[in-house]
């Protein structure tokens, strides 16, 4: 119990001090988040409190900084983590558009996503939907 409560604690005087840096949030302090949330939670959801605090304040990161690669891949990756497919999706699209290494790891990332939402399309019944997300997830595992 103890062990939890010190876990928690040291999360939130970790996001505080992020918070409270000169110039806001820096990438590390994110990265710090994360590591934490994994900790925590290996498996990562947008409602458990320390992905959700990663999250936010990775999205304030992003829109502190919207030209910052790092910033924006950073932000694509904790969107894919959390399972969050259509923030995802456009996050890792925002952040290629803005000149980001499509790299093996991105297209892979960006290819899960992209297969993630035409599972739920084909769940929903809509079918041309999902193939258009299928097409578009084979697409970007070729580099497109």
């Amino acid at each position: 119990m103890k062990k939890a409560y010190l876990v928690w604690g040291m999360a939130a005087l970790l996001s505080l001090g992020v918070a409270q840096q000169t110039g806001g949030l820096t990438l590390e302090g994110v990265e710090a988040l994360r590591q934490e949330a994994r900790k925590a939670y290996p498996v990562g959801f947008v409602d458990l409190a320390p992905w959700k605090r990663a999250l936010e304040a990775a999205e304030a990161l992003a829109k502190q900084n919207p030209n910052d690669l790092r910033a924006l891949r950073l932000l694509a990756e904790i969107y894919t983590e959390t399972q969050w497919a259509i923030r995802a999706w456009e996050a890792w699209m925002n952040y290629r558009e803005k000149g980001g290494t499509w790299d093996e790891a991105a297209r892979q990332a960006a290819a899960k996503v992209a297969r993630t939402l035409a599972f739920y399309a084909n769940q929903r019944g809509d079918r041309a939907e999902a193939e258009r997300w299928a097409a578009q997830a084979q697409a970007v595992e070729a580099g497109q």
